[in-house]
């Protein structure tokens, strides 16, 4: 039974004394608890110094970030509207873009110079060039050839017997030549050209001639391979000669109809070749020419017929070094009167030399002059 006076020693306390210690000591627990968070909740909390933004969690670097709604953009005025079409005004064009400048230079030289039994030497240099822009072309050509000899000249006495062999030097050539010409085109295979064209030739009789064309110019065909072209037209020719001791040669003036074909050709994408004759027919009566006939002034139109031929071919080397080789043929059919020759055997110191009148062959230039040409090329452009 329970001992009221000595709990601990009442058996009933000794049979229940572990679950009454447990019993007591969860009512503590609770008890301790509740007045702790009464304490808790009556003591005033301190007010924080600054108050702190929310954090947020940190992005991950691959996860995908809302879109920024983009500001709507303003409205912009309407442009006013467009007048209405007139049908009986062409609508304009746009402008055409500025021509394509195109420029070439070309130069050429040659040299030869021999010993020996054969003395001379013979130099020859030339510059081309042109410039095309749009329908207009300009070409300009210039070119001057000089050689001197040493020939053997030999002298006789009364019986025939040579007495002394001696060189004597001598100019073998001298000549020069420029020209300038202005193509128009008028389409693609139509062309108004005019030109002029200055030279000089002393070997020849001429101390200068030269002077202007003018005609149509016609394309009759052109590919990959071929230009074939046509001109006609109008030359004026002026030609003043070598002067004779005792003895005054007039200069002459020539109105001539001029034709003339030509034709380029590519053999190979390196090597060209080129061909062209040239005519000049004489249209009026030349008062003041010698006639080669006679002797005497006085030529009749379509009797001084010039004819100028031309084949030259040429190869590339290199790219801007080419190898060319050209051949000129010059016939004139009534030649200019031939210089004395500076060098006559026999003839005293001082005496007057003069061709024999009844000998008009050798008062007159030949009529045919050739020339073979090979030279380097250079081109600039």
């Amino acid at each position: 039974m329970f001992d009221p006076k000595n709990p601990a020693c009442s058996p009933a306390w000794k049979a229940n004394r572990s679950a009454v210690a447990t019993l007591l000591a969860l009512v503590l627990i609770l008890t301790g608890g509740r007045a702790l968070a009464q304490d808790t909740a009556s003591e005033p909390k301190p007010a924080p110094a600054e108050t702190a933004e929310p954090k947020t969690a940190p992005v991950d670097a691959f996860e995908t970030k809302p879109a920024i709604p983009a500001e709507a953009p303003k409205a912009e005025p309407a442009p006013p509207p467009a007048p209405a079409a007139n049908p009986d005004v062409p609508p304009v064009a746009p402008p055409a873009p500025p021509p394509i400048v195109e420029w070439k230079a070309q130069s050429k030289g040659g040299f030869i110079m021999t010993s020996g039994n054969s003395q001379a030497t013979n130099v020859n240099f030339g510059v081309n060039g042109s410039r095309k822009e749009g329908n207009n072309k300009l070409e300009l050509e210039a070119g001057v050839a000089y050689g001197r000899s040493k020939n053997l000249v030999a002298t006789a006495d009364t019986t025939g017997v040579i007495q002394s062999v001696d060189r004597r030097e001598v100019t073998s050539t001298n000549n020069w030549a420029t020209k300038g010409r202005y193509d128009r085109f008028l389409s693609e295979n139509n062309v108004a050209y005019a030109s002029t064209q200055w030279a000089g030739d002393k070997i020849a009789g001429k101390t200068l001639f030269g002077g202007g064309q003018a005609g149509y110019s016609r394309q009759l065909r052109k590919d990959r391979w071929n230009l074939v072209l046509a001109e006609l037209g109008y030359d004026f020719s002026y030609e003043r000669y070598v002067q004779q001791t005792g003895k005054s040669i007039d200069p002459v003036t020539i109105h001539s109809a001029r034709v003339l074909v030509g034709e380029t050709l590519s053999l190979t994408p390196a090597t060209g070749l080129t061909a062209s004759v040239e005519a000049l027919l004489n249209l009026n009566h030349e008062t003041k020419a010698l006639n080669v006939n006679t002797g005497l002034p006085g030529v009749d139109a379509l009797h001084d017929t010039r004819i100028n031929g031309k084949l030259g071919i040429s190869t590339n080397l290199f790219k801007k070094l080419a190898l060319g080789l050209t051949f000129t043929l010059k016939y004139d059919q009534n030649p200019a009167p031939r210089p004395v020759p500076s060098v006559v055997v026999g003839a005293p110191a001082g005496t007057t030399v003069s061709f024999p009148n009844d000998n008009v062959s050798w008062k007159f230039a030949d009529k045919v002059d050739t020339l073979t040409e090979v030279n380097l090329l250079y081109s600039f452009f």
